[in-house]
């Protein structure tokens, strides 16, 4: 179980660094390098392991069926358009208070939805009752972030070129929105999954054989956003421009974001039958925690003041707390 913790742990460290790199891209707009952010790491890497790690895909998918995947597909491009929508929010508000609001609504969400929808007869057994409150108090925490970066803000105004603070905000809820269908996608991908089991691969590695399909769809999405830009503007000479050091930092990136998914998957599994339910919280508080120390060596707290300051340690403390109280829940399951 300790491990299990540990890899969810690690998997939102690492998800929580993956958008530091983009502050040192030059000469690409935002759409260069979510672009091609998104090619590495939702189809090149996803594809790869899976091919690497999960014997025969093609025939863990004809068992599992079309209905499963063409859902997780779909899925997929919900949660595509939120991903869209988070990169556009973390560069108006910034990495510190854009993590906190998008997570804190997925960790909510994304942990109540599947809970009620797959496991409602555990939903008043004392598990359920654990991760409900763990979620709660991981959202308030996450609230409590969310008002360190107002009063930050309010302290050190957002750069003209960053555009509206308010549409940040707006923008980051919407994107938290989106992100809770992953939560809901890996808990439906049972079919799926348990297809692959059936064949031969671990449990710890059964998810491996979701992630293609799931990000395949968020693929769709982005890149057509994208696209779209760079089309309209006319940009793509752009890609020309500090080329070898630009994918440099965009493949660090991938790596790290994409990494996390199947590090997460390895250890949520590990946490038993509810195991996608109870590691989503855990796994997007690591995820806040991580972008807040990112925020805070990137000086995006300098002179913030205070009041700010302690909100922020208020709230990555009732993060750890709900942490800990859903590392219980796992426990009691």
């Amino acid at each position: 179980m300790l491990r299990a913790l540990v890899l969810v742990l690690l998997a939102g460290g690492m998800n929580g660094s993956f958008a530091t790199p983009m502050k040192r891209v030059r000469g690409w707009d935002w759409e260069h390098t979510w672009l091609v952010w998104s090619f590495l790491g939702m189809i090149v890497i996803p594809f790869t392991v899976a091919l690497a790690t999960v014997p025969d895909l093609s025939l863990v998918y004809r068992a599992a069926g079309p209905a499963p995947i063409a859902r997780t597909a779909f899925y997929g491009m919900l949660w595509g358009a939120g991903a869209v929508l988070f990169g556009l929010g973390v560069i108006r508000v910034g990495i510190a208070l854009g993590f906190g609001i998008i997570l804190g609504t997925a960790s909510l969400f994304g942990a109540v939805i599947p809970l009620i929808e797959l496991h409602r007869d555990r939903l008043f057994s004392s598990v359920g009752t654990f991760t409900l409150i763990g979620a709660a108090i991981v959202s308030a925490g996450v609230a409590a972030c969310s008002q360190a970066g107002v009063l930050r803000e309010a302290a050190v105004p957002t750069k003209p070129d960053s555009g509206s603070f308010a549409v940040g905000l707006i923008i980051c809820i919407l994107s938290g929105l989106g992100s809770t269908v992953m939560s809901v996608a890996l808990n439906e991908a049972a079919p799926i999954y348990t297809a692959a089991e059936s064949l031969g691969t671990s449990s710890a590695q059964s998810l491996n054989a979701v992630w293609p399909v799931l990000l395949a769809g968020g693929f769709a999405a982005n890149a057509g956003y994208c696209g779209s830009l760079i089309i309209l503007r006319r940009s793509a000479a752009r890609f020309g421009e500090s080329t070898t050091a630009n994918l440099g930092l965009v493949i660090a990136m991938a790596v790290l974001w994409s990494g996390s998914n199947f590090v997460y998957g390895a250890g949520a599994r590990r946490l038993g039958s509810l195991g996608l339910v109870l590691g989503w919280p855990i796994f997007m508080g690591a995820i806040v925690l991580t972008a807040n120390v990112w925020g805070l060596l990137a000086g995006e707290w300098r002179g913030a003041g205070r009041l700010s300051a302690a909100w922020a340690i208020a709230g990555n403390s009732v993060l750890i707390a709900g942490i800990c109280m859903i590392a219980s829940a796992s426990g009691a399951a």
